[in-house]
C-alpha cells in the first residue's frame, strides 16, 4: 500500500492558507464561545428533563455544524493542493 506524500506548507497557495486560517479561527471562536457560556461546566438551563435534553442537543448541533464545515473546508484545500502536487504542469503555489 502506497502512502501519499504529506502536504507541506509550500504546497498551499496563499488563498488556501488564508482560508485554512479563517476556518480554524471560526472553529476555535465557536468552541470558545460555547465554553464561555458554561464556565463551570455543563449546567442544564432548567430542572425539566425534556428542556435539558433539547438544550444539550442544540449545543452539540452548534459545535458539530462548525466542526463539519471546518472539516469540509480543509478537505477541499487538501484536495486542491494534492491535485496540483500530482498533476504534471499544474501551477505551483506562490511563495509567501
Amino acid at each position: 500500500m502506497n502512502t501519499p506524500p504529506s502536504l507541506l506548507p509550500e504546497h498551499l497557495t496563499r488563498t488556501e492558507t488564508e482560508e485554512l486560517l479563517r476556518l480554524m479561527t471560526h472553529l476555535v471562536t465557536t468552541c470558545r464561545s460555547v465554553a464561555e457560556q458554561y464556565p463551570g461546566g455543563w449546567r442544564p438551563p432548567s430542572p425539566d428533563r425534556p428542556a435539558d435534553f433539547g438544550a444539550s442537543m442544540a449545543l452539540i448541533a452548534e459545535i458539530s455544524r462548525t466542526l463539519n464545515q471546518t472539516r469540509r473546508g480543509i478537505r477541499r484545500i487538501s484536495d486542491g493542493a494534492r491535485c496540483r502536487l500530482h498533476t504534471p504542469g499544474a501551477p505551483v503555489s506562490l511563495p509567501y
